[in-house]
């Protein structure tokens, strides 16, 4: 059970990438809310650890800044492919657990918005196929009884898909949508799991997400507070059944040219932003060979959005403990 549990938690670590948001600019950030659920706080023990996710999003959003332009009625589906490594060693670092993660997400997207091109009102969509941005996480990971805690850093680096946006004059097309960011994040999580012999799981993973300003289109994202949380079953070793979501709430106004562009096309005084989400998830862990298996589905309706993509994500994950 241990291993499994360990399995699943390294699969929930590694699931970093861009959640919709519309005063981050791009309307993505880098991190994705609710990428922590079951089992957040415990680092897995010492092994290798691979694991693939599938995360669909459906979101729309009033208007939003991507590529140093303002958009009117966006629309979006995204299918993220992530291919993620982790390796957790034995030597105790500070009294706890090291591990590393390594995620590249492949993205395939389609982003459909109102536009005016050469005087003339199009529905406009962009649809595009590339890499995200390669995330490095580090963290360290403690347990007492039934109580487990762990600490981590995400570093976002900008070499995903990424160009301003451009317009086709002949072909009357804009062209928007980019799965890079084209600039550094950093995320910090403290997480906390408490699993008792009774099987009934509490989980909750608070963080601060900061973004460098993107030098190309003069856009400062401001910090975006995030609360994950998380109860769950456990029915033996193998299944947990429970309902996971979280709380977002950007802590202060965007800055710079693009953000000032933002405000001017669309009137708001604000970008703050904030939303809500929840629904059920599900785990099973078994053997597969000599290997552990994790398995995970989750369902996430967003709702009380403000200022920012609002929308469903469904996700698929499979990790694989050696």
């Amino acid at each position: 059970m241990r291993r499994g549990i360990g399995l699943a938690a390294a699969s929930a670590v590694a699931l970093l990438l861009a959640a919709p948001v519309l005063a981050t600019e791009g309307g993505s950030g880098h991190y994705l809310l609710g990428s922590r659920d079951a089992l957040s706080g415990i680092v897995p023990p010492e092994g290798v650890y691979a694991s693939a996710d599938m995360v669909l999003l459906n979101a729309n959003v009033d208007a939003l800044s991507i590529g140093g332009v303002v958009l009117a009625n966006a629309d979006t589906e995204v299918l993220i492919t992530k291919l993620n490594f982790t390796k957790t060693f034995h030597g105790p670092i500070l009294g706890g657990r090291p591990m590393i993660t390594i995620t590249q997400p492949v993205v395939t997207g389609s982003l459909s918005f109102d536009s005016v091109i050469l005087g003339a009102q199009r529905r406009v969509k962009d649809d595009q196929t590339g890499l995200g941005d390669t995330t490095i996480t580090f963290g360290l990971g403690w347990d007492k009884g039934a109580n487990h805690f762990a600490f981590a850093t995400s570093f976002f680096l900008p070499l995903g898909y990424y160009q301003p946006a451009a317009i086709d004059i002949p072909g009357r097309q804009l062209s928007a949508l980019s799965f890079g960011k084209n600039r550094l994040g950093v995320t910090p999580v403290i997480s906390y799991t408490h699993l008792p012999k009774s099987g009934f799981e509490l989980s909750g993973a608070a963080g601060i997400s900061f973004s460098a300003r993107n030098q190309a289109t003069d856009y400062q994202t401001a910090p975006e507070f995030h609360f994950e949380g998380a109860a769950l079953q456990h029915f033996g070793p193998q299944f947990a059944l429970g309902a996971a979501g979280y709380a977002y709430q950007q802590l202060g106004e965007d800055s710079g040219g693009g953000a000032d562009q933002l405000k001017a096309a669309t009137g708001a005084q604000s970008l703050k932003a904030r939303v809500f989400g929840i629904g059920p998830v599900a785990t099973y862990s078994t053997k597969l060979g000599g290997a552990s298996l994790s398995l995970k589905a989750k369902y996430t309706h967003e709702f009380e959005a403000r200022r920012r993509f609002s929308g469903d994500a469904f996700q698929l994950s499979a990790a694989l403990g050696f």
